[in-house]
């Protein structure tokens, strides 16, 4: 890898670190939807930590995750050609998906359902294309998969890129608003909290945003153009701004009453959440960006490993945090302490059945 790339695979690294951590605070705090869950009384502390932790995790994640994969194709494209990288995107996110549906979840549901018979579980499902939505954490995949073949097939057709694009407050407050908007009407009929075959598409309006970014990115060094001080400045307003506004989208929402009206429809509280949403979303991002690449724009030995095996947690570590959570169920630490534990052995662990299953010939390769 390039010095001038290794910030942003870097930054894949804190991001599957969030992911994970996102899921473990799931298992304990049972907000939100994952395979297990450890019900327990929150106190309000804990509460309001969980909240604070998952909607900020949530708001800046996947969206990054999508703009340094868009940052890569079209250099790929370039080099491939349509036909070939559209194969090659086939092979390379397909198949990790197609694993996942009928290999690595049954086995997740297995480990929470022990009663369940696998091979009559994973064979279900094909009549009504259900199987479609057992991809767990790779709906990523599949989506950038989806959207690495539409870019692919429309790219002649978009805009040429600016080399001389530069970051000004207008036009990240124009992005802001335009993703605010995109997200506040993708709610009125898509809430936060439903999905379609997995697809959470309450959440797509950065996902798409951010995916087409990365792809500008990458042609007019836009990321290369974010200075120090830019990143900070976003970073102060990423929380600065953003929480006190975090406070009231959730004051207005009725969320301390459980009416929790900000996950969409046609009010004021779903409008202020989605407003904050993204502009944490925008702040963060360009404030990562900025800091890591003048702080961060290096790697280790230490650093190499963990990149080389940041997509094989991504894809692991779904049975990793589910059976360390089963093992532990009856050790009671505290909820807060044992999210923190668990995440992190899960991570770890992750890492550990990354590595080693990437050494299998013809296999590891699918992982990497």
């Amino acid at each position: 890898m390039s010095v001038r790339l290794a910030y942003i695979d870097n930054l894949r690294i804190f991001c599957i670190i969030i992911v994970v951590l996102i899921h473990s605070a799931v298992t304990y705090s049972c907000i939100g939807s994952w395979y297990y869950t450890e019900p327990a009384p929150l106190g309000a502390i804990e509460q309001l930590f969980f909240f604070l932790f998952q909607s900020h995790g949530q708001a800046f994640s996947m969206s990054l995750f999508f703009f340094v994969s868009g940052y890569f194709i079209p250099a790929s494209l370039e080099r491939k050609g349509v036909k070939t990288f559209i194969l090659d995107r086939l092979k390379r996110l397909g198949i990790p998906v197609l694993i996942y549906i009928f290999i690595i979840h049954p086995i997740c549901v297995k480990l929470v359902y022990p009663q369940l018979n696998i091979a009559e579980f994973t064979l279900k499902g094909f009549h009504n294309l259900d199987f479609l939505g057992r991809t767990g954490p790779l709906w990523f995949a599949l989506a950038l998969l989806i959207f690495s073949i539409l870019y692919a097939v429309v790219h002649k057709y978009l805009p040429a890129t600016k080399s001389k694009i530069e970051i000004s407050n207008i036009k990240v407050i124009s992005l802001i608003g335009l993703i605010t908007l995109f997200a506040f009407g993708i709610r009125l009929v898509a809430p936060i909290g439903t999905s379609f075959y997995n697809f959470q598409f309450c959440f797509f309006a950065a996902y798409v945003v951010f995916f087409y970014l990365g792809t500008i990115a990458a042609k007019s060094n836009i990321a290369e153009k974010i200075t120090l001080q830019q990143g900070k400045k976003w970073l102060y307003i990423a929380f600065g701004i953003g929480i006190p506004l975090w406070f009231i989208a959730g004051y207005a929402g009725k969320v301390m009453e459980g009416k929790m009206l900000i996950v969409g429809g046609f009010n004021a509280a779903a409008f202020l959440y989605a407003l904050w949403e993204s502009l944490f979303c925008v702040a963060f991002i360009i404030a990562l960006l900025g800091i890591a690449s003048a702080k961060w724009n290096h790697q280790n030995k230490t650093m190499k490993f963990l990149s080389e095996n940041t997509f094989g947690v991504y894809v692991f570590h779904a049975p990793v945090l589910i059976s360390l959570s089963i093992l532990t169920r009856d050790i009671h630490p505290g909820v807060l302490p044992k999210f923190f534990i668990i995440g992190f052995l899960a991570i770890v662990t992750s890492l550990l059945v990354s590595w080693l299953i990437r050494q299998i010939p013809g296999v590891g390769k699918i992982f990497n």
